[in-house]
């Protein structure tokens, strides 16, 4: 019920499900594991990688800039809101959802490990739509341009992490 709900709140949301499988399948992103871990470790796991993007989206900032971000989590369908402003960057886990004019960020925690980890940026992430971004207000050009910031640390040569530069 919840992944319909979050389609129909953002068209084609469902597409990125598609995208990490491709991913998967093609060596982008590691395979699937079969049956997937649920539970509070996985919801723990979860929630210290939003925690750890958060802090790169403090480091991708602009000074003086004030923003949120929310990223939704699929197919757990679990919400992280990140406000950003001259203090740094707040990471609510868990959140109930986004706040009118956030950035909403449609992904998969196996997507943001990769971003985290640097075998994946957040410019081929959309690309790949691994990720998609809706922006509702037309407003959220800073958010848009901190995200991809903070996703698009230098990755790891090919050849040392056995990844693949696309």
């Amino acid at each position: 019920m919840a992944l319909g709900s979050l389609n129909w709140a953002y068209p084609d949301a469902l597409h990125v499900r598609t995208a990490v499988w491709q991913a998967e399948d093609v060596g982008i992103l590691p395979p699937r594991v079969q049956p997937s871990p649920a539970g509070p470790l996985a919801f723990y796991r979860a929630a210290a990688t939003m925690t750890r993007f958060g802090a790169r989206l403090a480091d991708a900032r602009a000074p003086g800039t004030e923003l949120a971000i929310s990223v939704v989590l699929i197919p757990q369908v679990m919400w992280t809101r990140y406000q950003i402003g001259p203090e740094g960057t707040h990471t609510t886990t868990h959140a109930d959802g986004p706040a009118a004019g956030d950035l909403v960020v449609v992904t998969g925690e196996k997507v943001m490990r990769a971003i985290l980890d640097g075998r994946l940026n957040g410019a081929e992430a959309e690309r790949l739509g691994l990720l998609r971004l809706y922006d509702r207000d037309g407003q959220s050009a800073a958010a848009r341009a901190v995200m991809m910031r903070a996703g698009s640390q230098d990755r790891v040569a090919a050849g040392a992490s056995g990844t693949t530069d696309f």
